[in-house]
């Protein structure tokens, strides 16, 4: 992380904000903290944040009606949601309200500390005004032939099909015409962690369950970063050539990139938790 990294911690239970607080503290970030969401806006009013991490159940504004808020007068900010098991569901919907993301309770200080990362990064590509999407493509001479690969490969890398469903910046699912769902990591995802190492799949057969771990995406940093999946289901297939070569996951993550291919159990009901890649902006 960078030098003075500014985070404000929301929860209204004491102990929670010490235990964050004293977690990132180490990392160089500069952690205030605030036991309601009233306190986090009047804090928020007087000095910037980069990133604010918020329990999802809190008395009076809850960390959903803070997210809102925070989304229409701060929406350079990224917002963390704290929840537990039973609350997935709704943090899956608050990513589709523009979450950066969630961590389930109990966390480990290295799961705070990876997610915190990647919200950091995501601030600063915002400020940057950096988006994936709006990179230029560097200009090359080439063959005719040649440029019409690279034009594709660079439509693949830089655009959100519009078919595609998202769990918002982090995971896509893709229906297939066997009814089969494909799965694989969103752009953002792999950008905010930057060059990826060694990504850890399930196993043929295995389940995942929608806001679940899908895959366990490891950094150069040596961090792991937990990608949740955007559907449940019975995993049919794997894509066994990321073993050989990562770095698929981040130049063509819509195409050759992909994870799994799944036996969806619910998806009916789970894609209205996802959004869809033509309303995304």
């Amino acid at each position: 992380m960078n030098d003075a990294e500014r985070i404000l911690v929301v929860d209204d239970e004491a102990p929670v904000c010490r235990s964050v607080t004293k977690i990132l503290a180490k990392e160089n970030c500069q952690v205030d903290s605030a036991l309601s969401a009233e306190e986090a806006l009047t804090k928020m009013e007087s000095k910037e944040y980069d990133v604010v991490i918020t329990d999802l159940m809190m008395p009076k504004i809850s960390g959903m009606e803070l997210l809102g808020i925070i989304r229409e007068k701060y929406p350079e900010v990224s917002v963390i949601m704290i929840t537990g098991y039973a609350t997935i569901k709704t943090s899956i919907q608050a990513m589709k309200l523009g979450a950066f993301d969630y961590i389930p309770k109990p966390f480990t200080p290295e799961e705070l500390r990876s997610v915190t990362v990647r919200a950091i990064r995501r601030k600063h590509l915002h400020l940057e005004g950096r988006e994936p999407e709006r990179e230029p493509i560097p200009k090359v001479e080439l063959p005719p032939k040649v440029k019409e690969k690279e034009a594709a490969v660079a439509e693949v890398v830089t655009v959100q099909p519009r078919e595609y469903f998202y769990l918002r910046e982090h995971s896509w699912a893709s229906i297939e015409e066997d009814g089969l769902v494909r799965v694989g990591m969103d752009y953002m995802f792999q950008k905010t962690v930057g060059e990826i190492i060694y990504i850890d799949l399930p196993l043929e057969d295995d389940e995942i369950e929608q806001g679940g771990v899908c895959a366990r995406v490891t950094s150069k940093e040596r961090r792991i970063h937990k990608l949740w999946a955007p559907i449940s289901g019975r995993v049919v297939e794997v894509n066994y050539e990321l073993d050989r070569k990562s770095s698929l996951a981040k130049s063509d993550p819509y195409g050759k990139g992909w994870l799994l291919r799944v036996e969806p159990l619910n998806l009916d009901e789970e894609l209205k938790n996802l959004a869809r890649g033509k309303d995304l902006s």
